[in-house]
């Protein structure tokens, strides 16, 4: 019998992400769309200043459940933060904003930490099988200027926009080694990585509007490793760690999953961490959008942490068909906001 995790646990979460019925999708509007008469608000978002606040009062009221530590500064000196909780052997690692304008994960992981601070029968029994590992907006300076890149005028080479910065989640490569690694936010990553050994990883970005075969927006494209480096047994624990997203999702019956169209460099957060042995999924949720659809996609998210620490602490993932992975729909085509 592998469910240990009291309903009381399912019975929160689902109250946490039920959404409100919507009419069947359609192309166009089938927004919110961001109009050009439309001012966009980033103020609800948290800055970084705003967020170490949020994490240090999480940590401060949780009783011990929640503690913080630095893992590094960023290249213009910002802390970096993680946050961990539980004790329990199944380490699962959630990384949120290495790309600095791509921002609801980290309001995600927020309200999931602050969840967990709060305790109750479920997360006590979800903590006591699973280390909780979070480091949000990884990428604060690039955060604070709503840029992709971090902020790093003067890089160079592989990965770099020339007076801009690098991209972060191209530098996560194992055979670069943390002290060797010219991106500090990447670096810390990495650190965490070798001195924790997460058994999950799960990498959070935004991607553009994009719609199925049949019109319809997808809110999230999900994906494992595809380098011929990453071991066998990681790139199927990695699809079954995506069937347990794509079937969640799915259910609450708010997001349209695809199959996220993934390329091969090592350095990428999805491909290195499954290199180095780790279940290792990267969810994309829908971009380009205004405040009026972001309630739902901070949902989205806060959903499949959700979903993957319970059935880590259920031990489940590895009885997903990693087949049923291939399955899901790819990606359909790019679309473009329409005009008022």
């Amino acid at each position: 019998m592998r469910r240990v995790v009291p309903a009381v646990a399912t019975l929160a979460l689902t109250l946490a992400i039920t959404a409100t019925a919507t009419a069947d999708p359609q192309t166009v509007p089938n927004g919110p769309w961001v109009q050009d008469s439309q001012q966009v608000r980033l103020e609800r978002l948290h800055s970084y200043d705003e967020m170490v606040k949020a994490l240090r009062q999480i940590s401060q009221r949780s009783g011990g459940r929640v503690a913080l530590e630095t893992i590094g500064q960023s290249n213009e000196g910002r802390d970096l933060y993680l946050a961990k909780a539980g004790t329990g052997p199944t380490k699962v690692l959630y990384v949120t904003q290495q790309h600095g304008n791509e921002p609801l994960g980290t309001e995600a992981a927020l309200q999931l930490l602050q969840r967990v601070a709060n305790g109750g029968a479920g997360w006590d029994a979800i903590l006591d099988k699973v280390t909780l590992l979070v480091v949000p907006k990884v990428n604060p300076d690039g955060s604070e200027r709503f840029q992709r890149q971090n902020h790093d005028p003067d890089c160079s080479g592989a990965f770099c926009t020339p007076g801009v910065g690098f991209d972060v989640n191209r530098w996560h490569d194992p055979a670069v080694a943390p002290e060797a690694n010219p991106v500090p936010e990447a670096a810390a990553i990495q650190r965490v990585a070798i001195r924790y050994q997460p058994d999950l990883v799960v990498d959070f970005h935004h991607q553009g509007s994009y719609v199925t075969d049949d019109g319809d927006l997808i809110t999230t494209s999900i994906f494992w490793p595809n380098h011929p480096d990453a071991p066998a047994s990681a790139v199927t624990l990695s699809k079954q760690m995506c069937v347990v997203i794509n079937d969640t999702l799915s259910r609450y019956g708010f997001a349209e999953v695809s199959q996220y169209p993934g390329t091969l460099p090592r350095g990428i957060a999805r491909n290195s961490y499954g290199i180095r042995g780790a279940g290792s999924a990267l969810v994309e949720l829908r971009g380009g959008i205004g405040q009026k659809s972001s309630g739902m996609l901070v949902r989205t998210a806060f959903a499949t942490m959700g979903a993957v620490l319970e059935a880590a602490a259920e031990d489940t993932i590895d009885t997903q068909d990693p087949a049923r992975a291939d399955a899901i729909p790819l990606r359909g085509d790019f679309v473009e906001a329409p005009h008022e």
